[in-house]
């Protein structure tokens, strides 16, 4: 088996594709598997890998922590995973495989890592997802996956879904208001910075969410403590691009063989299955509640001239997309001077 990481040999199999292949068509994929670095923060491993594959001229590194190479007829895709105090990998490839002794397990071995098969069927299915829609981009020449066969119905629906939404004041931005609820959703991923200037220390927690808008977009949940012993104004928070309801709703209700495409607030909903049929009908109540319920709570508009009271603490609770994550920018006023930072 071609080494993906030379030396130590970092990368292994996680997927096995079917036994005949030809040059010029690649087999399906059948089977997926992940691990589970424990009492490994991403941040320690990172560094660690991209030091390896710094002088592997067949690896390319793609966006947010993933990896791509080829040797020959073999082509090996990797992706690391923050998993609040661990890290999840997952690897694919359609080479040889045995998911307990190969180069990734040698990997973890030589850094000493204690490891253990992903057990997580949510974390494994998200990432199954990421990676199939990202193979479907083209981006992972040589690594087949089924094409997206319901790409024009959701393009089609996608531009009628926007024009029944314009002019609708019911899917306008929600003002910001305080949430102090507990949120009951698994937390992947934490940081915590200060911003010496103004006294202030921004904690980001990064949540999975249950319902199918997971694939797409992330919850975060931003708290923003004032440690000095005088009040400050948050004047402003700003981000290039989040999530709000409008933009998730195409997506959320997306499947392999199924589409709903609803506006978030009650107008047409137009339904495909399979492909089959496409007409307009009335929404699944329960699903769409789900998702609505979920994702309102993270869609609220940013604040602005927010009076942060000395030794208080504000929330501010976001959807981020997975593919395009972007910071918070705060504007904050401090005994008369303004200073900005981003986080």
């Amino acid at each position: 088996m071609k080494k993906f990481l030379k030396g130590i040999c970092v990368l292994s199999i996680l997927v096995a594709f079917s036994a005949t292949t030809t040059a010029n068509a690649a087999s399906m994929i059948k089977d997926y598997h992940a691990y589970r670095i424990k009492d490994q923060n991403i941040r320690t491993v990172i560094p660690v890998v991209d030091n390896i594959l710094s002088n592997e001229v067949e690896v390319k590194k793609l966006a947010r922590n993933a990896y791509y190479a080829t040797y020959g007829d073999e082509h090996y895709y990797m992706k690391f995973y923050p998993a609040l105090h661990d890290t999840d990998v997952y690897i694919v490839t359609d080479g040889e495989y045995n998911k307990d002794d190969n180069d990734v397990t040698t990997f973890f071995k030589s850094q000493n890592y204690q490891y253990e098969t992903l057990e997580d069927r949510e974390a494994y299915k998200e990432y199954k997802f990421d990676f199939i829609d990202y193979a479907r981009s083209g981006a992972l020449d040589g690594l087949f996956t089924l094409p997206d066969g319901l790409k024009p119905i959701k393009t089609g629906v996608s531009k009628l879904n926007d024009k029944l939404s314009k002019g609708n004041q019911k899917t306008s931005a929600i003002p910001y208001t305080e949430d102090n609820d507990p949120i009951d959703l698994t937390c992947v991923d934490t940081q915590e910075f200060y911003n010496a200037e103004t006294g202030v220390t921004v904690t980001i927690n990064e949540y999975r969410l249950k319902n199918k808008e997971n694939k797409y977009v992330h919850a975060f949940e931003y708290l923003v403590k004032n440690n000095t012993n005088s009040d400050i104004k948050v004047e402003k928070v700003y981000s290039e691009r989040l999530a709000a309801l409008k933009d998730i709703t195409t997506s959320t209700f997306v499947d392999f063989d199924k589409l709903d495409v609803a506006d978030n607030l009650g107008v047409p909903l137009a339904v495909a299955t399979g492909g089959l049929s496409l007409g307009f009908t009335v929404a699944n109540n329960i699903r769409l509640a789900m998702v609505i319920k979920e994702a309102t709570r993270f869609s609220h508009s940013l604040p602005e001239n927010y009076d942060l009271k000395a030794n208080s603490t504000m929330r501010i609770l976001c959807l981020k997309f997975k593919n395009d994550m972007q910071p918070l920018q705060f504007t904050i006023q401090k005994q008369g001077q303004t200073y900005q930072f981003t986080y």
